[in-house]
């Protein structure tokens, strides 16, 4: 094949997929809409914990586990089976910390799963997940809360609906257990 034939193949085939690519763009609306789950996830398996003690006289409790239970929500992307794999570091003095971790819910042909990510005081969780919704694919972002306790996991929890406030301010050192994720 001659090179200007062969230009000219390449130049046909680069508008046909222009094309497609315009058209099928045309066939995706782009929307926003309010989401919301209320969840439970008090069953607790893999725990694994430690207590530390810092210079000061604080003692932590840091915990890792995983907390199953289920999301109830109208959006049938955020109904379903709940798991949470959670790492947690709490002042056993005064009740404050962080949990953070990876959600997973797995509903009937959909799927959603994301971080979560929350400032915990006085028994309760207040912060962010965020992740990937699948059928309808869509970016979650919502606000957190729960009561937590890191050994009897989370109850009375939503996603995008009010929470209780809770939070903290880290100074100094805090005890890293082993395993801890880093970063």
């Amino acid at each position: 094949m001659s090179r200007k034939r062969l230009a000219m193949l390449g130049l046909i085939v680069a508008v046909a997929l222009s094309a497609a690519g315009v058209a099928t763009a045309r066939g995706h609306t782009t929307s926003v809409q309010a989401a919301s789950a209320t969840f439970g996830a008090t069953t607790v398996s893999n725990m694994s914990q430690v207590t530390c003690s810092v210079t000061g006289g604080d003692t932590f409790q840091a915990t890792k586990a995983t907390y199953t239970g289920s999301s109830l929500s109208s959006d049938p992307r955020l109904a379903g089976a709940l798991t949470i794999r959670a790492w947690s570091l709490v002042d056993t003095t005064n009740g404050v910390g962080h949990v953070f971790g990876r959600f997973r819910i797995k509903g009937p042909g959909t799927q959603a799963h994301g971080t979560l990510n929350a400032a915990v005081a006085n028994g309760n969780a207040s912060g962010i997940a965020r992740g990937f919704v699948r059928h309808k694919w869509g970016k979650i972002v919502a606000s957190l809360g729960s009561t937590f306790n890191p050994n009897t996991g989370f109850s009375l929890g939503s996603l995008g609906g009010s929470t209780a406030g809770a939070g903290f301010i880290r100074s100094g050192r805090w005890c890293a257990p082993p395993n801890w994720p880093q970063g």
